[in-house]
Order: structure tokens, then sequence, then C-alpha cells
């Protein structure tokens, strides 16, 4: 898993990442991140495996990312705001 806590101003772009535990890519508390082309996947049988979990963060974009999950392909949690998701391929998974 990859996590970002309390991080302000980053790009993440053009990376694979393959059968992460729980959370492939988490961004916590942190403002004005991009995410662009992504290729997330975890097998659709492993429970619990969030693409993305975003939550207590703003001005959060991602897109053209394809995300490939046993749960959530992009979870919000409270406190987000200005998230922008656009051009995203999801499945299998449970959706946004």
């Amino acid at each position: 898993s990859l996590v970002f806590n309390n991080a302000k101003d980053i790009k993440l772009k053009g990376f694979t990442s393959i059968n992460s535990e729980l959370f492939n890519i988490v961004i916590d508390t942190s403002s004005n991140v991009q995410v662009d082309g992504l290729n997330i996947q975890s097998a659709a049988t492993s429970p619990n495996t969030d693409g993305i979990h975003v939550e207590q963060s703003s001005g959060v974009t991602i897109t053209n990312t394809y995300i490939k999950t046993g749960d959530d392909c992009i979870s919000i949690g409270q406190g987000t705001q200005n998230l922008w998701i656009e051009k995203v391929t999801c499945g299998p998974g449970h959706g946004i």
C-alpha cells in the first residue's frame, strides 16, 4: 500500500499497484493531489481491497485510471472536498 498523509501538491502518474492488502492507495488529510494514468489491480475474490481511498482531503483529481479490485474501486471518506473523478475504468469492484 501507498499512503499519503498530510501531503500537499503531489502528482501520481503512470504506475501500477498489484495485490496490495486493504487499500492500494490512501490519500489522507492532503491537498492538491493529482492521480493520473494508474493501473491498480487486486483479485476480484480478495475482500476489502479498495483501489484508492480518499479522506479528509481537498483538491484531489483522479483521471485516466484503471481499477480492478475485490471491493471499492474508489472509496470516499468523511471530510473530503473538491474531489474530481474522470475517465476511470472500474471493474470488477463495487464502484465508487
